[in-house]
């Protein structure tokens, strides 16, 4: 591409994928993952072949409809995915910025502008989630938004198909270094939280209490060293690589309270996302994101990221 190609800089964020498997309760099958990829595999082409009044969902609270416009399948559990959306009920006045020349109305309120949001999505042979790299676009839709759409077409999926199970997708934020930058700015720390599956506690107390009366992940409150002001940083950065190992990790969720320069402070890994720019070609009339040109440099870096690591 030519090095006069307008660029822009555009925000990806990092989340990971989960689809589960709902089964009878006389089906003694293991979850797999392959089971899994084929399901998703057979998911995308089941959408694309609507057309497009039936691939569309309406999502009313934001006035946007929404729809899976085109995919690549990579193979092995990674995908290229293109979004649309159009925003509805969005009428103004519009203007010649140049001339001042106003143009008056002229879209009606079903009208909108097609805005794309990118999404890749990768799998790692052994591991029993994905790795989603998602393009925010402001006048886009959220990851939220489109792992809703993708839910009521597995459901769709499901009463048009004989596939046996039902599916859904989760997502959680994939935590970026910020969290362990923030941690070193804190004087004291009060409290340091851990959010783990009640499966992963093998622990007498767990049977004790009644595993049926216990909610699905547990908290676990860690008290500080007497004497300390602070946790150890490498106790920390443990339980910080253990939280971003998608294929042994068993920690959801860190929180740590305590002081810095400003006052108190809480921080989590939820909220500490991992965020990039990627310097893409822009589309020299619309500015919209060249998808070619998202889509590989979204592989370059998920692979410089895999190498790091």
């Amino acid at each position: 591409m030519s090095s006069q190609e307008p660029k822009k800089n555009v925000p990806i964020y990092f989340y990971y994928l989960t689809i589960s498997k709902q089964k009878d309760s006389n089906d003694s099958s293991t979850y797999d993952m392959q089971q899994i990829v084929d399901s998703f595999s057979k998911l995308l082409p089941y959408i694309t072949a609507k057309n497009l009044t039936d691939r569309k969902k309406d999502i009313t609270s934001s006035e946007k409809v929404v729809w899976l416009d085109s995919f690549e399948d990579l193979k092995n559990g990674n995908y290229n995915i293109i979004f649309k959306s159009a925003k509805y009920n969005h009428v103004r006045n519009e203007i010649d910025t140049e001339t001042m020349t106003e143009l008056g109305t002229r879209k009606r309120q079903q009208d909108g502008d097609e805005e794309k949001t990118h999404l890749c999505i990768r799998y790692n042979a052994g591991e029993y989630r994905f790795l989603a790299v998602y393009e925010s676009n402001h006048y886009g839709i959220t990851l939220n938004c489109i792992v809703d759409y993708l839910n009521t077409q597995f459901i769709s999926y499901n009463e048009d198909t004989d596939d046996k199970y039902h599916h859904s997708i989760s997502y959680e934020i994939m935590p970026g270094e910020d969290f362990l930058s923030s941690i070193k700015k804190a004087k004291t720390m009060s409290v340091l939280k851990l959010v783990v599956s009640k499966e992963d506690i093998k622990d007498d107390f767990m049977m004790f209490a009644g595993r049926n009366d216990i909610a699905d992940e547990v908290e676990i409150c860690l008290k500080r060293p007497k004497g300390a002001k602070r946790f150890p940083d490498n106790l920390i950065q443990a339980y910080f690589n253990n939280s971003q190992n998608n294929a042994t990790g068993k920690i959801k969720k860190i929180t740590i309270k305590g002081t810095n320069a400003s006052g108190q402070f809480e921080v989590d890994t939820e909220l500490m996302k991992m965020k990039h720019y990627l310097s893409v070609v822009a589309e020299a009339i619309t500015n919209e994101v060249n998808s070619s040109d998202f889509f590989g440099k979204a592989q370059e870096f998920i692979e410089e990221t895999r190498n790091k690591a």
